[in-house]
């Protein structure tokens, strides 16, 4: 182990001492993606196949993207009595839980649900250890990225991917009992993924329904039509939706010269270090609200 990959770990451990607070359903992503020009182990790295065809991933998407349509949504509730209703739930809510009109709401955390999946370049928490990397010769750093996303189980997580040049990355973060990550990175290879961004709309949509309350749920309220569209709940912007009418052959089957796979359990608020003769992938997973 070289001095610089003793110092890699040293740095990563010392952000695992933020201090983490109460569980939170979304967590900022950060990722660093590096070369190591000097194979220090003698092993013989082969080729391999890498095979996503039964892979669910999706594409970060440029910021701005998809905004809610609120207009849409507030047609869609065709009926007169809103304020009659609205009326009708505080007073069951207080009825139930016993609470004055004049009690403070309880605190809710804000979820950013509409910035779901956004590609940000501005590294926080690995931003240090991505000038250090870059100041070393021996390493060539090929990719960064940053994102918010849930925390869904493993059924309904989707990979994140990113491809520049050559080479990508499918990272997967899910919640069971612990948080996991699953992550691909590889060199050299001829892959492309569909961008599946009418998943990141579903995924997005549902968080809607489940934020709210239960006894909200309960009543019969009149819905239009039209908003079980989800193309007319979201919207693109037009300068962007032009931009993505790409429209390019999806390859999910090439041969790459390294390659990375490794899944494990892990804790929030922590950077971790996937390692790899040729590659490095560090990753940081926090509280949005850090």
């Amino acid at each position: 182990m070289n001095s610089f990959r003793l110092s890699v770990i040293l740095v990563i451990l010392s952000l695992s001492s933020i201090t983490q607070s109460q569980s939170h359903d979304e967590y900022i992503i950060e990722v660093i993606v590096f070369e190591q020009l000097e194979i220090i182990d003698n092993e013989q790295l082969e080729p391999k196949d890498l095979n996503l065809k039964d892979i669910n991933a999706i594409a970060l998407l440029d910021t701005p993207e998809i905004i809610l349509n609120e207009k849409t949504i507030l047609k869609s509730f065709d009926f007169d009595d809103t304020d009659i209703l609205i009326d009708q739930l505080i007073i069951e809510k207080n009825k139930n839980k016993k609470i004055l009109a004049s009690d403070p709401p309880p605190l809710r955390k804000k979820i950013n649900k509409s910035k779901w999946y956004e590609r940000q370049q501005k590294l926080n928490q690995l931003d240090n250890l991505y000038r250090r990397l870059d100041r070393r010769k021996e390493y060539r750093i090929l990719h960064k990225a940053s994102w918010l996303q849930p925390a869904l189980n493993e059924d309904s997580s989707p990979f994140v991917y990113e491809i520049f040049g050559n080479n990508g990355f499918l990272i997967k973060l899910y919640q069971s009992r612990y948080l996991h990550l699953d992550v691909i990175a590889y060199l050299e290879g001829n892959l492309k993924p569909e961008n599946n961004q009418e998943l990141i709309k579903e995924i997005r949509f549902d968080a809607l329904k489940r934020s709210i309350p239960d006894n909200v749920k309960n009543h019969e309220i009149k819905i239009g039509s039209e908003i079980i569209n989800l193309d007319e709940i979201f919207k693109i912007e037009p300068e962007i939706a032009e931009t993505r009418a790409d429209s390019s052959e999806v390859i999910k089957l090439s041969e790459v010269k390294y390659l990375l796979s490794e899944e494990r359990r892990i804790f929030k608020n922590e950077a971790h270090y996937f390692d790899h003769p040729k590659i490095g992938v560090i990753i940081s997973v926090y509280d949005s609200s850090l």
